[in-house]
């Protein structure tokens, strides 16, 4: 949901006039994240309703705008200093930010060069291109229009009211409602007219609807597809067909976008401690303890690093143990391996653990600490990331739920080190897996309790 600026000011009164929460304000707005509504409320303490105010423009000078990125490169967060200075919203700082660092000091200019500073041909050449704009827009939304219409009837002739509308309102996202009219010839009453009795109809899916509201917002927070959900429905006694689930979840705008990211690497070469792939991608298990891989992923915020090294068991898909922190060091590898301990006793022994070669890896210190935990060391081959997928299927699951499109709601690593902590806990506990149609715990207690 896009909101103006009248919107964002309406937000804030609420929250700081009226106390209603930002829970509360967010569900109002179709689910408005709550951190920004944060930062709103912080801009309008400090600065009231100036930075609210609707301006045609806003300009940006250049000095002003290095000077912000200076800030920001001396250790401010990206929110306070947006806060400073009255931006509405600190992606606009961000954006900045990426511009200097990609493309250098020079890119960054006056955001929207003031009007005196066109010449006449200038202004006029703008005016021209402005009309020829708007004339190009509306062929598009004709052009668009007769191809849904199409689709509703054989001739157009026959569309009636009803059906205009549905195209109309299909095509709002792209193009302005003034001119859609225009080309159907619907007066603006009668088309409010047929939204409202469309909206008045009897939704046969309105309880599955809300079901899925409370799973992808509430309990899962916009993490799991729909595939996820339809599972969870179905173990909730909901009959509904897996591509009505889909169809619900994208007219919701219920979906994610995936982004690539810089891998961590730890090979250091042959360091005189690899050992033979005993795996060999043999990853099918018949029980619980019996097959897991490990690797060491990293996530950088600012200036600082954190590394996140698991144990997944490739039977059940269960985090058995994990270690988050600032460095990669041998120590944090030994230390998850007392988390394993401590937490599966005696049933580890026997378990192979697939690694790469890695420096950590090759380390005498964590060969000795499997041995005497009674675990089988396995390594993958040199580069060769497919002789550990289970593992690396787990750290881009996790980094598309928590990471990939939400790095700017992270202000601090601790911030990040937290979500992941939370997120393992939902992942082991709540998260269903597809194959196994459980979440990884329940699935690891049924098949041990059949044993």
């Amino acid at each position: 949901m896009k909101l103006t600026m009248q919107d964002k000011l309406n937000i804030c009164k609420e929250h700081i006039i009226e106390g209603k929460t930002l829970s509360h304000i967010s569900e109002r707005y179709d689910n408005f994240p709550t951190s920004s509504i944060k930062y709103m409320v912080k801009l309008y303490k400090k600065h009231g309703e100036e930075p609210f105010n609707d301006r045609e423009r806003r300009i940006y000078c250049r000095d002003t705008k290095l000077l912000l990125i200076n800030r920001v490169k001396n250790g401010e967060s990206i929110r306070s200093v947006a806060v400073d200075f009255g931006l509405t919203d600190p992606k606009i700082l961000a954006d900045w930010i990426k511009l200097y660092d990609n493309e250098g000091k020079d890119r960054i200019q006056d955001t929207y060069p003031r009007k005196n500073y066109l010449n006449e041909d200038e202004r006029y050449k703008k005016a021209v291109d402005k009309r020829l704009e708007e004339e190009n827009i509306r062929l598009k939304a004709e052009i668009e229009y007769l191809k849904k219409s199409q689709s509703l009837a054989k001739k157009l002739e026959d569309l009636t009211i009803k059906e205009k509308v549905k195209v109309v309102s299909e095509l709002r996202a792209e193009f302005e409602l003034k001119v859609l009219l225009e080309i159907t010839k619907v007066p603006l009453s009668v088309y409010y007219y047929n939204v409202k009795s469309i909206k008045n109809r009897i939704n046969k899916y309105e309880d599955v609807e809300s079901k899925i509201d409370y799973l992808y917002l509430k309990k899962h927070k916009k993490r799991i597809g729909y595939q996820r959900i339809y599972i969870e429905l179905k173990n909730e006694g909901v009959i509904i067909g897996k591509n009505k689930v889909l169809e619900i979840m994208r007219s919701k705008g219920y979906s994610k976008k995936n982004k690539i990211n810089y891998k961590y690497n730890s090979y250091r070469g042959d360091l005189g401690g690899i050992v033979s792939n005993i795996l060999n991608q043999d990853f099918k298990a018949n029980k619980p303890y019996e097959k897991a891989g490990t690797d060491i992923t990293m996530f950088r915020i600012k200036e600082e690093a954190v590394y996140l090294s698991p144990i997944i068991d490739f039977k059940t898909r269960e985090v058995l143990a994990y270690e988050v922190g600032y460095d990669s060091k041998v120590k944090r590898v030994i230390r998850m391996l007392d988390n394993l301990k401590e937490t599966h006793k005696e049933q580890i022994k026997g378990m192979i653990i697939q690694s790469d070669q890695g420096v950590q890896y090759q380390n005498s210190r964590y060969s000795d600490a499997l041995k005497e935990l009674g675990i089988i060391q396995s390594m993958s081959r040199k580069g060769n990331c497919l002789d550990n997928s289970p593992t690396e299927n787990f750290f881009g699951r996790l980094k598309q739920e928590i990471w990939y499109n939400k790095e700017y709601q992270y202000e601090t690593s601790k911030d990040l080190i937290t979500e992941i902590h939370e997120y393992i806990k939902y992942y082991n506990e709540t998260r269903i897996v597809t194959r196994l149609k459980s979440s990884p715990i329940d699935y690891r207690n049924k098949l041990l309790s059949i044993r």
